[in-house]
């Protein structure tokens, strides 16, 4: 299973490298280096995890949809804050409008978005920032309907 793990992690990287460069490629460079950084992650390094995905500025790409860059985006916060690196955290967190998470169908990346703007918040000791990112979560039409998340989100 050790070689099985090694030979997949090759072929990722060689995956990448052949894709590296070529526009036509760029959706699926993205979606190889966010499968690597999963692989690092699962291994243990964080650190590298959040190095790889930094590589990609998944923000310019046009073949890749609104949702997958978000998606993308917010992973990128993730293993950021993971990592403590909460300058890159913050400048990551920019690169998301906030009138994208307001439209239809994209609830899910905008709680995981204020959530993980609360940890960078917390961190930074920015209470009416942090007031701001309950208030967006609150205030998200399927945390109004769900009683348990409506409480949870009130409580912090």
């Amino acid at each position: 299973n050790e070689a099985a793990a090694k030979a997949r992690d090759a072929l990722v990287e060689e995956l990448r490298e052949i894709t590296d460069g070529k526009m036509y490629l760029e959706a699926e460079r993205a979606r190889l280096t966010r499968a690597m950084a999963i692989l690092k992650e699962a291994a243990g390094d964080v650190a590298g995890a959040a190095d790889v995905l930094q590589e990609v500025h998944v923000e310019t790409y046009g073949s890749i949809s609104k949702r997958e860059k978000v998606e993308f985006i917010l992973e990128q916060m993730r293993l950021t804050l993971a990592k403590k690196d909460y300058v890159r955290a913050a400048i990551v967190s920019n690169k998301i409008q906030r009138k994208t998470l307001e439209e239809e169908g994209m609830t899910a990346e905008k709680i995981k978005f204020y959530t993980l703007l609360t940890q960078y918040h917390r961190h930074d000791k920015n209470a009416l920032e942090l007031a701001k990112d309950y208030h967006a979560i609150y205030s998200t039409n399927s945390v109004q309907e769900k009683e348990n998340e409506l409480k949870e989100a009130l409580t912090n």
